[in-house]
């Protein structure tokens, strides 16, 4: 009966050291932050230098705007309303990075974006009445 339970712990002790290395491996945490970023495919392309893309509100503000999904929809409607391709980056963030600042709902990163942090790159499609609609996830 001793030997059976010695074995069990072993299997759960053997599935537990997996599954945390496989946490380790992906580089993802228990309590990682997905957000989205707008961009225009310009944009990404021509402000995209060493792997790291910084737009030109960077150099007056300092920071990236990032935002919740939920809020994505209605500030691509206003703000990129006149784009011809816009792209939703979805980025993951370690909730250790201390260049992830948070102002209310409203999350900024205070340095510029290495694209391997880019998790997808996703394209907006346009509805019947000229809105942007959510790329399918």
């Amino acid at each position: 009966m001793t030997s059976i339970r010695i074995s069990n712990v072993i299997s759960k002790s053997i599935i537990l050291i997996m599954f945390l290395a496989s946490i380790i491996v992906s580089g993802r945490g228990f309590a990682d932050t997905v957000l989205y970023h707008i961009v225009s495919e310009k944009q990404l392309a021509n402000l995209t230098q060493n792997n790291v893309y910084t737009p030109l509100s960077f150099a007056e503000e300092r920071y990236i705007h990032f935002s919740k999904l939920s809020l994505i929809l209605p500030i691509a409607n206003d703000a990129y309303k006149d784009k011809q391709v816009l792209f939703l980056l979805e980025v993951t963030f370690s909730d250790s990075d201390d260049d992830l600042k948070w102002i209310g709902d409203n999350p900024d990163y205070y340095k510029g974006l290495h694209l391997s942090m880019i998790g997808k790159k996703l394209e907006f499609t346009r509805d019947n009445n000229n809105q942007w609609v959510l790329p399918v996830m």
